[in-house]
């Protein structure tokens, strides 16, 4: 039997944490509770006055056994009709009969098919593995019927109104809006709520709520103290603005967004965003409204104007896997990358199942292929390739902390102020400058020949700049050979010298090269020459016998460049993937040459690489002496080959300031000569240029948007091969409200959608997931699915009141919070009387708080942080703490080894743990594999968790940490014992519980008096030195007793 939301089943539902499988618990339950259930239902059904509920009592049954044959999907539609529109579901099917005749379910063939006994008829099919009907649904369904068959809307697509406050008997209880919807339902069920929690229970449940940390024992006792009515509310603000929270909920979004430290798949490369995990702490901890959140995460590279900061916070859609195996196709891989894009948006903010629209129209919800494609495009206008193998996959940016950044802003102001003292009107400098521009001119050691001819391969174009280069537009062939003639007076020419130039327009990544990773080679680099005066005359090859360059990948020398081997792999090789810069290479000739009268000169050069798309973005040509003692800088060796007239401003201004730094003597001038200050510029660049090249070293992620629109089209069963149909614009589904006519049509336009006032889903799916966080649950149980096969909300009205409040208070994150911890709802007691267990076992009326173990990674932050040993250092690269040995080696390709870190990196948090994707932390469980988007939180009882806590290095170094500073601070066994558990659980041991543990710490002193070195081996486990002036059997028995109390259910729970 399905599980169902309907008021009538909704009690039957199991605790879906229980180890057993899923269908035999439901089927359990109900066996247990049936006679119960058949009572109530019946008293429903028989109540023909009572209107029923579409959305809450039909709409799940239709869904579930009809809606797959008989719903959205025109692809698979079965007899013409569908049963998700009422129009249809209203009409002559094929068969010519009518599925339902409002008003008459007696001629409604939907009634006759459910309730068949013939198994050709019956619906659904029983090879359709879906259950049949029971008696009970198929009531439903003819009382609905006969009722009119009433249709509405699914309850999510309607956009949220503020409801009125419910009445309630016991109004005294209420203690802001969401008491009263609570309420309401549980007076409703003849329920009563759980009395307050008791002021122990409520510091350690939202402090481990709200900073992921539990409360000290001084801050307990201080909260006790505290009689004031306000207390409670004074804990909340002071833990709301601890920047422990923002890094206690950073944790469910790096879960959502799928945030890893490596690229996953086969070779798992490691990559760096950490710098986008930090700037969500940031965010969180400075409350940044939730839509302008949406905006960054979404778009901030496309907010006018972006800051370095919004930026970074676009590759929240970058943290997905990438494919960098050998063998794979690079298209194959882009396009799943974008299919990720547009999944996990669906998923996060709108909380509907988008997967399957990849193949086909949504079954079960109204999204079509179409629109599924329409959604996509959204993503599919990113210059990301899938043909690159590194960690960093552009588009990329190198990362500026903000303590950089500031010093570069700094830099930037004074650089400012030094060049317009440099570049002032100075008639004397100008005048003088004038004759040294004349000189040098004609001692140039370069000189541009002037193009006259340019060919391609054929498939790409190249286009001349102002600035005498060429670049490479159009196509990108797999090979592609340039020829180039040009034309020079210049005599005596003994070198040619190439610069690969790099181009944001040309190359993928910004860089010298035009393949997906930016890199080029070139394969061969030849030189022809003739004279001008004789154009019968035949090119002859001019012979290179030496070259030099700027940089070169490892083993592709430029040498290989004119050896006389085309092809192959070989050839000067620019390293694009790993640096953007411009590169140059300077060729040697065996004797000079130029012709009188002028010459003419043809360049031919070959980029035919056996490597897939390895031409030249940009080159620009010279000839000259081959000088480079002296040689002026090439900017303005560029800008020397100019005519005065023909210099651009910038231009000017480089000549001007490199004549008056290096080249104009003042007398007398001393500090205030523009030598001086042209050394004090060069001072501030290099030091600016070691912050930026510090800063080239950390890659991050970002996303950007193509100049050119790329053309999404439907692709048939999702293959990226296989496209069909005409292009389809960006857009998102038409059961939602539409994009602003007038808008345009990219990223940021769609996230500010999202975060409209008047849409739907937006809101509910986020607090939905803020309600989750506080209750174990969601009022939605589904958070990844608000479509007709999620669950119905237990508490709809209450589910749309803190929508539109949200809304309505600027998508404040830390106003919803603390509306929900300052509830009575939430302050209430987890204990749970036999009466409550028995009429609510799921706890779905909220008649008491929800008591569960903490996850994973929180008890590993609390061990650190009772033990004395947690460091709360916040930021930076992510941290190797313990692990065992060899797991990496065994799960990765290559036999990765996990170097583990030392000192202070072992004890950061949980947040900042190294996460490889092909394998996690070992020392969390049952946690999102941040291999996809994950908005479900998971509750474990794994018993590989019970033995970790007990034997893992960090729980029993911390156990030593927390015996230490318990000895230190009490002399009495009794009093130490007090400590530890009033640290651990914030509530004072009974005297009972106390007898209990002195036994066992005199059974531990025995033990440990009696053999040294098992004392001294307990002792040894973990890094930090333990105490030398504590007695070893002492510590060693205080350290066992607290390994024993740190696996208490009560310090393992949040109460």
């Amino acid at each position: 039997m399905r599980e169902t939301d309907s008021d009538l089943l909704i009690i039957c539902l199991p605790n879906s944490s229980l180890p057993f499988p899923e269908q035999t618990m439901r089927r359990l339950a109900l066996l247990l509770l049936l006679p119960w259930i058949t009572c109530i239902s019946a008293n429903a059904i028989c109540n023909a006055e009572e209107p029923i509920d579409f959305n809450r009592q039909i709409r799940p049954i239709l869904s579930d056994r009809c809606f797959h044959c008989h719903g959205p999907d025109d692809d698979h539609r079965e007899a013409g009709f569908r049963l998700d529109d009422r129009q249809s579901a209203t009409t002559e099917a094929d068969s010519g009969e009518l599925p339902i005749m409002p008003g008459n379910s007696a001629e409604s063939e939907l009634i006759h098919r459910v309730a068949s006994t013939d198994d050709s008829l019956r619906m659904p099919p029983s090879d359709s593995n879906k259950p049949q009907l029971s008696a009970d649904e198929i009531e439903l369904l003819t009382k609905w019927i006969d009722q009119g068959a009433d249709f509405q809307r699914h309850w999510s697509f309607v956009p949220p109104t503020r409801p009125q406050l419910p009445k309630v008997e016991q109004a005294e209880w209420v203690r802001n809006p969401i008491d009263r919807f609570v309420l309401a339902r549980i007076e409703e069920q003849r329920l009563a709520p759980s009395p307050e929690a008791d002021k122990r229970t409520l510091i350690r449940r939202v402090t481990l709520d709200l900073t992921g940390l539990p409360p000290t024992p001084a801050e307990v006792e201080q909260f006790l103290a505290d009689e004031s009515p306000k207390a409670y509310e004074r804990l909340v603000d002071r833990l709301l603005a601890s920047p422990r929270y923002g890094e206690r909920m950073a944790w469910p979004w790096l879960d959502a967004a799928r945030y890893a430290d490596t690229n996953g798949y086969q070779g798992d490369p490691e990559r760096t965003m950490w710098p986008w995990r930090d700037w969500v702490v940031d965010a969180l901890n400075n409350n940044m409204p939730f839509d302008q959140f949406t905006i960054e995460q979404l778009a901030g590279d496309q907010i006018p104007e972006a800051t370095h900061a919004q930026v970074i916070a676009s590759g929240f859609n970058r943290n997905h896997m990438h494919n960098g195996e050998g063998g794979r196709i690079a298209e194959e891989t882009r396009v799943e990358n974008v299919f990720d894009r547009t999944e996990t948006t669906a998923t996060v903010w709108l909380g509907l199942t988008y997967t399957c629209c990849r193949c086909h129209t949504h079954k079960f919800d109204p999204i079509s292929h179409t629109e599924y494609y329409a959604f996509y495009d959204f993503f599919n206008q990113t210059s990301e390739g899938g043909g690159i193998r590194g960690g960093a996959v552009p588009p990329f940016v190198p990362y500026v902390s903000p303590e950089n950044q500031q010093k570069l802003e700094t830099y930037a102001q004074q650089l400012a102020a030094l060049r317009k003292t440099l570049l002032k009107d100075d008639p004397a400098a100008d005048e003088a400058q004038a004759k040294w521009q004349e000189r040098v001119r004609r001692e140039s050691a370069w000189t541009f020949p002037a193009i006259v001819e340019v060919q391609t391969g054929g498939q790409s174009q190249l286009s001349t700049l102002d600035d005498g280069s060429l670049r490479a537009e159009g196509a990108r062939p797999d090979q592609d050979v340039y020829t180039i003639v040009a034309r020079t007076d210049r005599l005596n020419n003994k070198a040619i010298r190439l610069e690969a130039l790099s181009d944001k327009i040309s190359s993928p990544t910004g860089s010298t090269g035009r393949a997906d990773n930016g890199n080029a080679v070139l394969s061969e680099f030849e030189v022809f020459i003739r004279p001008e005066t004789d154009p019968t005359a035949k090119f002859r090859p001019v012979k290179i016998v030496k070259g030099t360059a700027e940089h070169a990948q490892s083993g592709l020398g430029v040498e290989q460049a004119f050896d006389g081997i085309n092809g192959g792999g070989g050839g000067w090789a620019m390293e694009g993937f790993n640096r953007k810069d411009s590169n140059t290479a300077i060729f040697y000739l065996d004797q000079p040459f130029g012709f009188e009268g002028g010459t003419e000169i043809r360049f031919v050069l070959r980029c035919e690489s056996r490597h897939i798309a390895h031409t030249l973005a940009r080159v620009r040509l010279s000839v000259g002496s081959g000088e480079t003692e002296g040689v002026l800088p090439s900017e303005v060796q560029n800008a020397l080959a100019k005519s005065p007239e023909q210099l651009t401003a910038k231009e000017q201004q480089t000549l001007r300031q490199e004549f008056r730094a290096k080249h104009y003597h003042q007398e007398g001038a001393g500090e205030d000569s523009y030598a001086a200050i042209a050394k004090r510029i060069e001072k501030l660049e290099s030091q600016s240029k070691s912050l930026r090249d510090a800063s080239e070293k950390i890659k991050v992620m970002i996303m950007d948007t193509l100049d050119k629109p790329r053309e999404t089209r439907i692709l048939e069963k999702g293959l990226y091969n296989k496209p069909i149909g005409d292009a389809v614009a960006p857009d998102v589904p038409g059961v939602l409200p539409g994009l602003p006519e007038e808008a345009t049509r990219n990223r940021l336009t769609l996230a500010k959608w999202l975060v409209s006032p008047d849409h739907p889903l937006t809101a509910r799916v986020t607090v939905n997931r803020y309600w989750q966080l506080f209750f174990g649950q969601g009022i939605v149980r589904t958070p990844e699915d608000f479509g007709t096969q999620g669950k119905l909300p237990t508490h709809p009205e209450l589910l749309d009141w803190l929508a539109v409040e949200f809304v309505e208070s600027g998508w404040d994150v830390k106003a919803i919070h603390r509306l929900i911890v300052t509830s009575s709802t939430y302050r209430q007691s987890s204990q749970a009387t036999a009466e409550k267990r028995e009429a609510d076992p799921a706890n779905f009326f909220l008649a008491r708080q929800s008591r569960h173990r903490l996850p994973s990674w929180m008890l590993r932050d609390q061990a650190l942080f009772v033990g004395n040993l947690a460091s709360l250092r916040m930021g930076g690269p992510p941290v190797k703490p313990y692990q065992p040995e060899g797991i990496w080696a065994e799960a990765t390709f290559g036999k990765k080894k996990y170097q583990r870190d030392n000192g202070e990196a072992l004890y950061r948090r949980s947040l900042y743990v190294f996460w490889r994707r092909i394998v996690g932390p070992t020392m969390f469980f049952d946690v999102a594999n941040r291999q996809t988007c994950s908005v479900k939180t998971a509750i474990t009882n794994t018993p590989l968790h019970a033995l970790t806590t007990l034997n893992d290095i960090t729980y029993v170094e911390a156990a030593r940490g927390l015996a230490t500073k318990v000895i230190h601070a009490s002399d009495e066994p009794s009093q130490r014992i007090r400590d530890v558990f009033l640290t651990l659980t914030s509530r004072e041991v009974t005297e009972q519980e106390l007898a209990i543990l002195l036994d066992r710490y005199q059974v531990l002193q025995s033990v440990f008096a009696q053999s040294e070195e098992d004392a001294q081996k307990l002792l040894a486990i973990g890094e930090a030195p333990r105490d030398q002036s504590i007695d070893l059997a002492e510590l060693a028995t205080m350290t066992a007793l607290c390994n024993t109390l740190m696996n208490l259910d009560e310090a393992l729970s949040r109460p």
